[in-house]
């Protein structure tokens, strides 16, 4: 975290009430550098709240006259003022530098967070890494506009299953095979089932393989001996 709606942003991940962060003048602080955390490449709160702010950084016109050298008096109101002027900007700035869709996520992952799509979506969320999880909520905000589609669904599986293919069978149009080369564990099969459900209408039935691609006749890298799986 480098700047001030970094730390707003991060406290409502953690949960952490913005009111329970305090801000304060940090006047020993990089020259360079708008906050002054434990660490240097902090990316988590870890539960820190008062965080340390140049406060000359971005916002010099309208500090500069309470922190000058000389400067004795009154030090519990200007820290008190510094405090609630740094909240404004923190949120002020978190909120100017959001896109619509960035904002209309941060809508949906407080949904999951608090339950609203069930617990099975909380437990597949909370397992992503961090980009898997920008990824998802791109693809659900795309099927918001357009409804669900075969097309988002195939987006979605190659994006957040590794080493993936989905096969459309042209015999049957709404059978689906998914094949990946990951072994089958609770939370892949977790995942994959909560993709389908998400993104796929109900007539679609899925057939998943893992680890052993079915043989296709005419292609020899699927059709090795005790690496076939039945289809």
């Amino acid at each position: 975290m480098r700047e001030l709606w970094e730390v707003v942003l991060e406290a409502k991940k953690e949960q952490i009430p913005l009111n329970d962060l305090r801000f304060v003048h940090e006047g020993k602080g990089s020259a360079y550098m708008e906050l002054s955390l434990s660490f240097m490449n902090q990316e988590e709160l870890q539960g820190e709240t008062v965080i340390g702010v140049n406060t000359y950084c971005r916002f010099y016109s309208i500090f500069k006259h309470m922190y000058q050298p000389d400067q004795k008096e009154y030090p519990y109101l200007r820290n008190s003022l510094t405090n609630l002027i740094l909240h404004m900007l923190a949120e002020n700035d978190a909120k100017r530098g959001m896109t619509k869709e960035e904002y209309y996520k941060k809508l949906l992952i407080y949904d999951i967070q608090n339950g609203v799509f069930g617990n099975e979506a909380i437990q597949v969320f909370d397992h992503m890494e961090k980009e898997e999880q920008d990824k998802l909520m791109s693809g659900w905000l795309r099927s918001y506009r357009t409804g669900s589609s075969l097309t988002i669904f195939i987006d979605m599986i190659h994006s957040l299953i590794d080493n993936s293919i989905v096969y459309h069978n042209n015999d049957f149009p709404e059978e689906l095979l998914v094949y990946t080369g990951s072994r089958k564990t609770d939370e892949l099969e977790q995942r994959l089932q909560f993709l389908i459900e998400l993104f796929l209408d109900i007539q679609y039935r899925v057939e998943i393989y893992y680890e052993y691609h079915f043989g296709i006749i005419g292609m020899q890298d699927t059709m090795q001996i005790d690496e076939i799986a039945i289809y």
